[in-house]
Parts: C-alpha cells; sequence; structure tokens
C-alpha cells in the first residue's frame, strides 16, 4: 500500500519561501475558487482592479520590474 504522501516526496525540496507559498495556494480550493471568479470578473470588463483586490486578500504581493 502506497503512502499518502508517498508522490509529493518526488516533488524538489528545494523551494524557496515565493516557491512555497505557491504550491500551498494552488493546492487551496478556496483561493482556486476566488481566482476563477476575478478571471471571469476580467473577461466580463467588470473590474479592472479584481486581480489586485485578489492579490490585497490572499496576502500577495508583486515586485514589477521595469
Amino acid at each position: 500500500m502506497a503512502s499518502r504522501t508517498e508522490p509529493y516526496a518526488r516533488r524538489p525540496r528545494n523551494l524557496g519561501f515565493a516557491g512555497f507559498a505557491q504550491e500551498f495556494l494552488r493546492r487551496n480550493p478556496d483561493y482556486a475558487a476566488d481566482f476563477a471568479e476575478s478571471e471571469a470578473k476580467i473577461k466580463d470588463d467588470a473590474a479592472t482592479s479584481a486581480p489586485e483586490v485578489m492579490a490585497r486578500r490572499w496576502g500577495l504581493c508583486f515586485s514589477l520590474l521595469a
């Protein structure tokens, strides 16, 4: 019988903080639903600030590279 954690043992162990956070959010169903809702708002052109609002809600910040 395989362990529940076996698939995760094969992934890289050298994730930095940002990589770990990305993996955590990617697997979070609430985040996925919020992201899909934000994408729908952008497509409907209902809210151009939807990504910023969602990012603040989840504590995300992005550095702008010029």
